[in-house]
């Protein structure tokens, strides 16, 4: 097993373990979207890690990314994944997309960026 970094909280009262403290922020709010009127009319939950190990080979992805909507393939009964190259650039690609942002901003404008869509049914 490699030494993983660990990079101070931004508040002192954090816990300083990235892990632990982001579990913690998803076992307190992710319950509370999946409650909300927006998440239950339509909405989507997208989990995303902003990166990949901190060293060795996998230093640069790939990341996780989780889709938690009942528009979602899978249905939320059972997993769905694909061999597509998706990166952060993706995400906005998508939230441009969904939302008609015009001209779409950076990477997310690069022909070759796949949006996400291949996650919905």
């Amino acid at each position: 097993m490699t030494d993983m970094k660990v990079f101070p909280p931004c508040d002192s009262s954090e816990p300083a373990d990235n892990t632990l403290r982001s579990d913690t922020w998803l076992k307190q709010n992710v319950p509370l979207i999946l409650e909300s009127e927006a998440y239950k009319e339509g909405g989507a939950l997208i989990i995303t890690w902003d990166e990949a190990e901190d060293t060795d080979q996998f230093g640069d992805g790939p990341i996780p990314l989780f889709l938690l909507s009942r528009f979602a393939k899978g249905g939320g009964t059972r997993a769905y994944s694909n061999s597509i190259h998706y990166d952060h650039s993706s995400t906005l690609k998508t939230m441009e997309e969904i939302f008609g942002v015009e001209p779409l901003l950076g990477a997310a404008a690069d022909p070759k960026t796949a949006d996400l869509s291949d996650l919905f049914k």
